[in-house]
């Protein structure tokens, strides 16, 4: 007995090679498409200018920047017995305990504070280093990390 193939099952089974590669494509893009949004969002250790700017007017300085975009860069690292807060409330030059070492266009600034003088504008980007990469990258002395911020003038 020979069995015929209806004709309309025929051309579906040959069309699912085609059917499964196109769903794949589709999923491969879909990946790709949400894996580099994802990746924009989730850098927390970088403000760049489209951060700036997608946040919107009322922050005029590079302080208010990191307190807003990111406040956690400006608390002590977990595990140490550092004072809580931002500052000790002594400012005599040296950064408190529990604050990055703020560097603007790779020059070491005093403390968190200079960042009031930097005007949002002139902000390309800011950069988070933790307490390990800061020490490995910039030696001794950065247990609190470190925050770069590279302005237009450098460019």
């Amino acid at each position: 007995r020979i069995r015929m193939l209806d004709p309309s099952r025929s051309a579906m089974v040959a069309a699912m090679p085609r059917l499964v590669f196109r769903s794949l494509l589709l999923l491969l893009l879909l990946l790709v498409a949400g894996s580099a949004q994802a990746q924009k969002r989730g850098d927390r250790s970088l403000i760049t200018r489209t951060d700036i700017e997608e946040a919107g007017g009322g922050l005029t300085t590079a302080l208010e920047l990191v307190q807003r975009l990111r406040p956690n860069w400006l608390r002590p690292p977990m595990g140490r017995n550092a004072k809580s807060g931002m500052l000790d409330g002594i400012n005599n030059g040296d950064p408190a305990p529990s604050e990055p070492i703020v560097y603007i266009d790779e020059m070491r600034q005093p403390n968190v504070e200079i960042l009031r003088n930097v005007r949002t504008p002139k902000v390309v980007e800011i950069k988070y280093l933790d307490q390990n990469r800061a020490i490995q990258m910039l030696g001794p002395g950065h247990e609190s990390g470190a925050i770069l911020v590279t302005t237009a003038d450098k460019r």
